[in-house]
This record gives structure tokens, sequence and C-alpha cells, in this order.
């Protein structure tokens, strides 16, 4: 990228850099009280709750449960302080809201001003809808389905003579083993109260980042293009992961794969692969390209996957803070700019680098 492009968008970008920053810290403040607030609902909820099955609790506790407690001369006890933190649940959640609604107004207008600018030859695109169809064709989540929240942040699409490239920020929030396990722990009472403290609450008061607090599975770019050359199988590539094998083997659809096993030991360290046919992958997954995938993990530094079928590409890489969202952090600086063209660049390379 040409340094003086990228010093001409900053100077465009910078007061409103700082204007996104000093939104973001306030939208912080009132995200933290509105689930300290919340957090004090529900412990005095489950105070409320066990209050009656425990005695003998003596001084201040004793008389803090004896005053929760309904009597003919306070029949109201138990419903006035809920009453009381309704209403300033529902006055930090406004001004929550407003904040937020605001800062991401900034930050998705800038957003486009920086990649326009910096990027005029490619398409880009906000508020499209998740490239659902794509997503589902890679095979690369093994428990996606019809049903599955897919969220889109921003898409990006390049054509050429020989391929057609697209990029996007997506979000999956897939029903895997974790989220299972997550789901079930929220059908027993009691441990339903302590995962929606952790998971909704304690969560948001410790968070430097400012998240929809979903619980994606995935969070990342997803690029996909096409190839003039067809595959009859398909042939899968994941950094290698504990939880990669239990998920593919535990959705029961992918029952037509095997796992491939290669003969260059620095690639097998890395990755493990999976294909409809041993032949076809070892056809598509040559000395070169594994190479190229080794080279293209190193230049990300996170988990990418890959797959490859019929006349298409696929490639996921991991960015849990996202592509087309400001990371935390200070943002009037110009590295904010220079790591965004990176990443980019690097998704762009992809079509120069795995072709085959």
């Amino acid at each position: 990228m040409d340094q003086h492009l990228l010093q001409e968008t900053f100077t465009e970008v910078q007061d409103s850099l700082k204007d996104i920053q000093s939104k973001r810290k306030k939208t912080h403040l009132y995200q933290k009280i509105t689930w300290g607030i919340t957090g004090i609902y529900i412990l005095w909820m489950i105070s409320i709750l066990v209050s009656p099955y425990i005695s003998d609790l003596g001084e201040p506790f004793g008389d803090f449960v004896a005053s929760i407690q309904p009597s003919a001369n306070n029949p109201y006890a138990q419903i006035l302080p809920f009453a009381g933190l309704m209403i300033l649940i529902y006055f930090s959640t406004s001004f929550f809201i407003r904040a937020f609604q605001k800062f991401k107004t900034q930050e998705l207008k800038t957003m486009a001003n920086m990649v326009q600018k910096l990027f005029p030859d490619l398409e880009f695109t906000q508020g499209a809808n998740a490239p659902i169809k794509e997503i589902q064709s890679s095979k690369l989540f093994a428990w996606l389905k019809n049903d599955v929240p897919v969220y889109s942040f921003g898409q990006m699409r390049s054509r050429s003579r020989e391929v057609e490239f697209n990029l996007a920020d997506i979000g999956i929030i897939e029903n895997n083993l974790s989220n299972k396990a997550i789901g079930a722990l929220g059908q027993v009472p009691i441990l339903n109260l302590i995962v929606v403290i952790y998971q909704y609450v304690f969560k948001n008061l410790i968070s430097n980042n400012l998240q929809d607090n979903l619980p994606y599975s995935f969070r990342g770019m997803f690029c996909w293009l096409k190839f003039r050359k067809k595959l009859e199988g398909h042939t899968v590539v994941f950094s290698r992961n504990k939880g990669i094998k239990l998920d593919r083997w535990s959705s029961f659809r992918f029952i037509e794969e095997q796992e491939v096993f290669l003969e260059d030991p620095r690639f097998t360290e890395n990755f493990i692969v999976y294909g409809t046919d041993q032949v076809e992958a070892r056809y598509v997954l040559s000395t070169s390209i594994m190479e190229r995938i080794l080279d293209l993990k190193e230049k990300f530094d996170r988990p990418i996957f890959l797959s490859f079928q019929n006349k298409q590409m696929y490639l996921a890489v991991k960015n849990e803070n996202g592509l087309f969202s400001f990371p935390s952090g200070n943002l009037e600086r110009i590295q904010v700019l220079e790591e965004l063209t990176k990443e980019i660049e690097m998704a762009l390379g992809v079509k120069a680098d795995l072709r085959f």
C-alpha cells in the first residue's frame, strides 16, 4: 500500500477516529453501569428466593433477610426493591442503547470512507445479507444449519477476467458442543442463573471490547473465489485444534469424508485435512500449495480454514475483533489503517498465492 495514500486517508478520518474514541469510552461506561445494575438485580432476586430457606444468619445478614420478607406492616417488601431496580435498568439501558447507536453509526460511516479511499477498485458494501449460501457450501462449519444465525459486518468484491474474489466479515453462532453444553446448563435451576451472570453480566463488566456479547462460534474473515479447474469431491483444511475432529465426527453431516494423511510433516503438524477423495486431495494439496498455505497461516498468525470443491475455493480466518470493526485500544494512530490494509491485502493475495 502506498504510504502517501495511507497518510492522506488518515488525515481525512483523524477527527472522526477521535470522535469514535470518545463515543466508545462513553458507551463502555454505560455498558458497565447497565450490567452492574443488572448484576445487582439478579443477586437481589437470588437472595429473595433463597432467604426463606436460610436461618440464624446473625447480624447484619439476618436483619437484611428479615427486611426483604413481607409482613403486615410492609406487605410490599419484596415488590418495591424489584420495581426500583427495574426502573434503574430501564434508564441505564436507554442511555447505553443511545450511546451504542451513535458509536456504531459513526464507526460504519468512517470504516466505509476508509475502505473506499484505500481500495477504490473494490466494491464495498455494508448492511448486505450474510453470504449464507457460500458459507454452507464451504463445508467448513460442521454444525451450520439453515436456522443458525449468521451476521455480516461488511463485504468486498473484486472481479478480473480470470477470477471473482469476495470477502466478508461474518459472525456465526453454531449449535456446536460448547454452545450445547451452555444451553444444557441453562436448563438447570440455580445453574442457569450462574450461566446468565457469567455470560451476560460478568463478561460485560470486565470486557474492554464493545461487543453485543453474542457467543460466536466463529467471528472473522470469510472469502470465496472461483477457479477454472473443476473438482469432483471436496477437500477441507483446518488449523489443528482438539475440537475439530470431535465437532466434525459428531455432526454426522460429513460421513463420506476421510482423514487425509499427507507426507509433509510441517503441514500435518499445523493442519488436519479431510476429503471425499484421497487422490484428489493430494492433487489439490500439492507441495507448492501446502507451502503457500503454511505461509498464509504465518502471515495471518491466527487459525485459518480452507475448502476446495467444484470450481470454488473458500478461506476463513478467525478475527475476534472482526475485520470491518475498529479494534479496542487507541484509534488516534495511523496503525489502525495499516492493520486494516494489511489484513485486506493478505486476503486479496490469496487469489494469486493459491491458484491451481
